[in-house]
């Protein structure tokens, strides 16, 4: 069975026409323009594809989706992915068809076609899943792990899943799904806007704890105290630590930062170059905090023995108890080692 038709003419249609929300956002200048790009990425799509130059045709037929959304266009695009046997592309792309257009004339040869390449899937071992939202644009994070924006299509292993959607301005939305494995399917999810959500109740603050000032009948030293020995060494690696730890807070600040820039991405360019510079950070900001941590602890130790030494006898102060200490991280952990003689 074979759809006898591509969707030449009702394009023409389709692209000189603007939906009532674009109207509402764009200029009348800004409407024809985009028309008219839309209409010129048409016409060198059917050229590319009549040439056999399929991808070209469907590069300039998603171009002409992006300026003038259609289902015509969404069904030359299926067809385009069927010339160059992507067969999970030409089942999303019919679904998006029917998705936009579920009374089409030829929603029945169409409904085949998409049977047809859900099988294939299924023998591949994987089956299809479209995550749409409302408004569009929400990060979607499945089981865990950013994957792009809404809307948003990919191949999962058939089974239990977790999908979650943020966008700033609503509430985070959570759900779980059951994907089969011989059947495509769709997560539809309402965003609720932020200012709907009844508020939290303000968290119970603490009683301060009361001062205790200090007693005018504590005794002191009636003598000047030695002072304590601390050695540059336990200064040094004090300092370092500080600092490094200093600067893996400012790696993590980065990263938030990024992340944010990925969730309010408005592209998969975007969103995945956002993605990359978060989890760059925070690699930098995990390796950082290991290390930092490391030489505080060995500060630490250090600081001990200075004070330990210096309160003991002339001879202990004659003999300083020996600390080496070494620090190495990877990206996964720190390792401090510390050996001394006491």
């Amino acid at each position: 069975m074979q759809v006898r038709r591509l969707v030449w003419t009702s394009l023409v249609v389709a692209l000189l026409s603007v939906s009532v929300a674009n109207a509402e956002e764009l200029t009348e200048a800004e409407l024809a323009e985009r028309r008219e790009e839309a209409a010129q990425r048409y016409e060198r799509g059917v050229q590319a594809y009549q040439e056999g130059r399929h991808k070209d045709a469907i590069e300039l037929f998603l171009e002409a989706d992006t300026l003038s959304p259609s289902s015509a266009l969404s069904f030359n695009i299926a067809r385009a992915y069927e010339k160059i046997k992507d067969s999970s592309n030409a089942l999303r792309w019919y679904r998006d068809y029917l998705r936009r257009e579920p009374d089409a004339e030829d929603a029945e040869a169409v409904n085949e076609l998409i049977e047809h390449y859900e099988q294939v899937l299924e023998q591949k071992g994987v089956q299809q899943v479209t995550v749409l939202s409302e408004p569009d644009g929400a990060t979607v994070r499945l089981d865990g792990r950013p994957v792009g924006v809404t809307p948003w299509t990919g191949d999962l292993a058939p089974g239990q899943h977790e999908v979650a959607l943020s966008l700033r301005g609503y509430v985070d939305t959570e759900r779980g799904f059951t994907l089969e494995a011989d059947q495509a399917q769709d997560m539809i999810l309402r965003l609720v806007p932020a200012n709907d959500a009844a508020p939290a109740p303000p968290p119970a603050s603490a009683p301060a704890p009361a001062s205790s000032p200090r007693s005018s009948s504590t005794p002191t030293d009636a003598g000047p105290s030695e002072p304590e020995s601390i050695g540059v060494l336990t200064y040094v690696v004090l300092g370092a630590g500080a600092a490094t730890l200093a600067t893996a807070g400012g790696f993590e600040l980065a990263r938030r930062s990024a992340e944010q820039d990925a969730e309010d991405a408005g592209t998969q360019i975007e969103y995945a170059d956002a993605l990359d510079s978060m989890e760059s950070h925070q690699t930098t900001a995990r390796v950082l905090a290991g290390a930092g941590a490391g030489l505080a602890l060995a500060g630490g130790v250090l600081l001990v023995l200075d004070l330990t030494s210096g309160a003991g006898t002339s001879t202990a102060r004659q003999a300083p108890a020996r600390l080496s200490a070494s620090a190495a991280c990877s990206s996964a952990d720190c390792l401090v080692s510390l050996r001394g003689r006491f």
